[in-house]
């Protein structure tokens, strides 16, 4: 009795081992496998944060801040846009170094003098970095009611 119940669990471990190498075998030669551990997720410059009024008074300034942050170890340089879409107005321009893993500041002013009452669009973009593959952290835009 008891060495047919040792010969059953040596056949169900033997199975077990069969299985267990059947399993790898398919994972490895799987092209779809290989070719999701060849994807690299590259980081780069991202914009973090972009704060303006929620509403301004036609005639006068609108400060818009712009937080640009490196999520790479290496230093890295990108142009930062920022843009009112609604008028088809460039707010600011340039080229933005920043340190391995930090952030910066930019603060604009938007003249709002002769616009019209109504809701407009800031917009802030970065350029992408040249292995950069997660980009939609690139652009963020806000709405801003201008009124008298």
């Amino acid at each position: 009795m008891k060495v047919n119940r040792f010969k059953k669990g040596w056949r169900g471990l033997f199975i077990l081992f069969i299985l267990v190498l059947l399993s790898i075998g398919t994972s490895n030669g799987n092209p779809s496998s290989e070719k999701k551990k060849a994807e690299t997720v590259m980081t780069g410059i991202t914009i973090v944060s972009l704060d303006a009024p929620l509403r301004a008074s036609i005639g006068r300034k609108v400060y818009i801040e712009v937080v640009v942050g490196n999520e790479r170890a290496t230093k890295a340089t990108t142009i930062l846009t920022v843009t009112c879409p609604t008028t088809k107005q460039q707010i600011g321009r340039e080229a933005e170094t920043l340190e391995g893993l930090s952030s910066q500041k930019i603060t604009y002013s938007w003249n709002t003098e002769g616009l019209k009452e109504g809701t407009y669009i800031i917009r802030a973009e970065v350029e992408k970095l040249p292995d950069e593959t997660v980009l939609d952290d690139n652009v963020r835009q806000i709405e801003i009611l201008i009124q008298r």
